[in-house]
Order: C-alpha cells, then structure tokens, then sequence
C-alpha cells in the first residue's frame, strides 16, 4: 500500500497567490478612495460647525472679522484649524479662516480647508464656504453632497 501525500502543490500555491495579487489590485484603489471621501466628509461637517460658529460670533459683534470685545478674528481665533480634530497627529486637512478678498466688508467670511498628508490626492482639492452659504472646491467631481 502506498502512502497518501497531504499538502498543496506548487501549482495550487501560485494559483492562490495570483488569486490574492487580483483581489488587492482591485481592493486597494477602491480602499483608498473611500478612505479619502469620508476625511473629505469629515472636514465639510468640520467646516459646517466652524460656520456656526462664525454666525454665532456674528450675533454677538454683528460682523466676522471682529469678536464682540473688538479683538480680530482670524484661523487662531476658530475653534479648531485642523481635520480630524481627534485621533492621529497627522491630519488629513488644515483650516483657514478669511474675513479679507474676496471678502469685501465685515459681514462676510471664507472658510478653507486645505488638504494634507494622503489627502492631497483628493481630486477635489480645496473645499470653502462662505457666509452665505456657498460650497465650492477647487478641484474636479463630485466633492460636496
């Protein structure tokens, strides 16, 4: 009576390997991607609330560039500057604050932010919003939803 071999062949090992190699080249870009558009969404709910914040200055001082005890506003004066504001020390966006051009008074605002680190080869580039409301990016795509 023969022995019986148990084990994979050569053959069966490079198969899976390519099976492997297929599925990651596949599986990474899309990973990435979806990495990069939920920091991007991070930093719109991020600029969202820094917005708030900017109306709730201005309800007190009734203009932007200024808070009520006549101090100027600028990025130091925001809450918060960079995105995330929580968990790794490397962030994916900085923030800016501008009450300058395009602004013309001091009844309006810009807030930028601007990407970092991995976030750079977001297509959509710089995201802003302004006080009334406008979102834009410098960037292609869909970037605001």
């Amino acid at each position: 009576m023969k022995p019986v071999n148990s084990g994979f062949t050569l053959i069966e090992l490079m198969i899976v390997v390519v099976i492997i190699g297929i599925l990651a080249t596949v599986a990474y870009p899309s990973y990435v991607d979806s990495t990069r558009t939920a920091n991007r969404s991070t930093a719109q709910a991020d600029l969202l609330q820094l917005a708030s914040f900017m109306e709730r200055n201005f309800s007190e001082a009734n203009r932007y560039d200024q808070d009520s005890s006549g101090t100027a506003m600028n990025t130091a004066s925001l809450p918060f500057n960079q995105t995330p504001r929580t968990g790794t020390a490397t962030y994916d966006y900085t923030i800016t604050f501008s009450s300058t051009a395009p602004c013309t008074t001091t009844t309006c605002f810009t807030l930028t932010a601007t990407p970092a680190s991995g976030q750079t080869a977001d297509s959509c580039g710089n995201l802003t919003y302004t006080q009334a409301g406008v979102k834009s990016a410098s960037g292609t795509g869909t970037c605001w939803r």
